[in-house]
């Protein structure tokens, strides 16, 4: 009975340490932010794009690359980030019909892989007529790209998949060890058979 509780304790603390490691390692991933100075404009207006934690891989010569509406979508401007991180770059927006589109930073290592955290995108919109773009600006941070970039770099995430199954795995186990123990433990004793 003991040890069937001793396991149960294990598979608990097993899953608290496994989901805590995991929190810990998704929480330490920062996430490229990239943001606009209009959300709206014309095809031919000027914007200033600005991004925040676009850390440059050791032996990589290019710099985040500012895509038009998809991951090998054309390069409007390539920009090299400072010390911290910080990008900044002024793009013309091309030519488009007026709808939804996104501006895509890229950040890849020497291998080609995607670097953590990129790439982010932010969305603009093309309208049509006369006037210029209304300044509002517009944040938005990096959302995973699932297999959108045969080479992106996925080791984060997998660990984080890893540590959580893993944690489930713990803590179903303990769960069910401590609900066989609470049976052993609680149920009745057998009355000798009486021979008469």
């Amino acid at each position: 009975m003991f040890v069937r509780r001793g396991v149960a304790l294990a598979g608990v603390l097993g899953a608290a340490i496994t989901v805590v490691a995991g929190a810990a390692a998704f929480a330490c991933t920062n996430l490229a932010t990239l943001n606009l100075s209009a959300s709206s404009g014309k095809t031919g207006d000027v914007i200033t794009v600005t991004g925040s934690s676009y850390r440059m891989p050791s032996g990589v010569t290019t710099g985040v690359q500012l895509r038009w509406n998809a991951l090998d979508g054309p390069v409007l401007a390539e920009v090299t980030p400072d010390k911290v991180g910080n990008i900044s770059a002024s793009v013309t927006i091309p030519q488009a019909a007026p709808d939804n589109y996104v501006i895509v930073a890229m950040l890849r290592d020497a291998k080609g892989a995607d670097t953590s955290g990129t790439p982010s995108r932010a969305q603009f919109q093309v309208v049509g007529g006369a006037g210029s773009a209304a300044p509002s600006p517009v944040i938005a941070q990096q959302t995973p790209a699932a297999g959108a970039s045969g080479s992106s770099s996925s080791a984060p995430l997998a660990l984080l998949v890893g540590f959580g199954v893993l944690g489930l795995v713990l803590f179903g186990s303990g769960i069910v060890a401590a609900a066989r123990a609470t049976r052993t433990s609680t149920a009745p004793a057998a009355a000798p058979a009486r021979r008469d």
